[in-house]
């Protein structure tokens, strides 16, 4: 009896008992006031998280009038997004629970609900074997909810350091997704503000493409990134469709593929495979951040694809007030316009500072090397060694590995525009 009252406390209203038999612990027809209306425990179950929710919200902002509240909670009613992050249950641990918590949370996508995501390892049974926490690891980066805990059934806990031979393969996802913060950030802020998805079904990107219909386990991050991961057992390859109506280049070789065709690509455990798509605008670390309360982004680097014009709304702010209702955040508008002159425009809106002092930006462009770059109105040296471009504050020097454009130069901290030229011109010219 003490312990039924300390969980009715918790808000738990049945368990299984010793007879395994479902008991509830209240009368589901006591009445309750529901704002006046009336009903009994048993109709309103459906909204107590959203009310419990929305209550922390409250309490939080009246006891600390200018602190953000984040609340997390594993169930909920239509309009959960408004009061809490959330996530799929306590999933067991096993590859189909890998492979459908990834159609679990692009479904919640669908749904309005956003910041979502899944126990990652697995969180009831015995500790993941190696090969599918690395591919778990792989895949949760990705979600807007990344969490590894465990009530593992064989006295062990999942942790990131569980396995001291594919440590570092958990370590090198760990760092990509806090090099994908600024990313992610903007796109929180876009669900935020537009209810659309973070983790995109292909359904929803590519809605004209009957062979997207039923895809589950790849995904677009936000409208750039294509994410294919490895889910299946001791996989030496992976079958990738690739939506028709654009072109999509691998992430780490910046090779092109045209969409509207399966592609079969080699993996190793090491492998994530990524593709950007035609217009991305990619926006990432350049420092490598370790903590998000205690570090900032310093070094922003825009990773883009300009064979066609495209926008995106980078976003920052303090991360932790309410000041962000006042104006003071920031909202950089980068607008991409393709051609023989491809230019970015940098539009700023909101009072904050950005702490980012160093810009860099990745420009894949496959046929050939500008003939100059202009950023904010002046012209930037071209550097044909790799060492003195990377010893400059500011220039360029184009790939050849990469068949891309490297820029940097400090971060202007107002609106500007950079310029790159792929106009032809003469050896003379040259």
């Amino acid at each position: 009896q003490y312990l039924k009252e300390n969980l009715l406390s918790y808000g738990v209203t049945s368990v299984w008992n010793d007879n395994c038999e479902y008991e509830g612990l209240v009368d589901k027809d006591a009445r309750v006031f529901f704002e006046g209306k009336g009903a009994t425990i048993g109709q309103v179950k459906p909204v107590m998280s959203n009310l419990m929710c929305q209550l922390t919200q409250e309490a939080v902002h009246e006891t600390f009038p200018n602190t953000r509240a984040f609340a997390v909670c594993r169930s909920g009613h239509a309009g959960i997004q408004r009061y809490a992050q959330t996530w799929a249950g306590d999933n067991l641990t096993c590859w189909e629970s890998l492979k459908y918590n990834i159609a679990t949370i692009l479904g919640m996508g669908l749904s309005g609900v956003a910041n979502q995501g899944c126990d990652i390892g697995g969180f009831y049974g015995t500790a993941p074997e190696e090969e599918l926490f690395v591919r778990w690891v792989q895949n949760g980066i990705f979600q807007p909810r990344f969490s590894i805990h465990s009530t593992n059934t064989d006295n062990t806990v999942t942790e990131p350091w569980m396995y001291s031979g594919t440590k570092h393969l958990i370590r090198d996802a760990i760092q990509f997704r806090y090099r994908l913060s600024p990313y992610m950030y903007a796109l929180m802020a876009r669900a935020a503000r537009t209810g659309a998805p973070i983790m995109e079904p292909l359904v929803y990107a590519f809605q004209e493409d009957e062979h997207c219909y039923n895809e589950g386990t790849t995904f677009m991050l936000g409208d750039s990134l294509l994410v294919a991961n490895v889910v299946e057992k001791g996989a030496t390859e992976r079958e990738v469709y690739l939506p028709k109506g654009t072109i999509f280049y691998d992430f780490e070789t910046r090779e092109a593929y045209e969409g509207g065709q399966t592609i079969s690509i080699p993996v190793t455990l090491e492998s994530i495979p990524m593709f950007l798509k035609s217009g991305s605008i990619l926006p990432m670390a350049e420092n490598q951040i370790y903590n998000l309360a205690t570090e900032k982004v310093t070094g922003l680097k825009i990773l883009c694809v300009p064979d066609q014009d495209a926008a995106f709304d980078l976003y920052d702010d303090d991360g932790a007030s309410m000041d962000y209702e006042q104006g003071v955040y920031a909202n950089i508008h980068i607008e991409m316009k393709a051609g023989e002159q491809t230019i970015l425009n940098f539009v700023k809106t909101g009072s904050y500072e950005s702490p980012v002092e160093r810009m860099h930006i990745d420009m894949v462009h496959r046929e050939k090397s500008p003939y100059w770059v202009r950023v904010d109105g002046m012209e930037v040296p071209h550097f044909l060694n790799r060492s003195d471009y990377e010893a400059a504050e500011s220039g360029w020097y184009y790939s050849q590995t990469l068949k891309s454009v490297q820029i940097k130069y400090p971060n202007i901290h107002r609106d500007y525009q950079v310029v790159v030229s792929f106009e032809a011109f003469d050896l003379i010219g040259m």
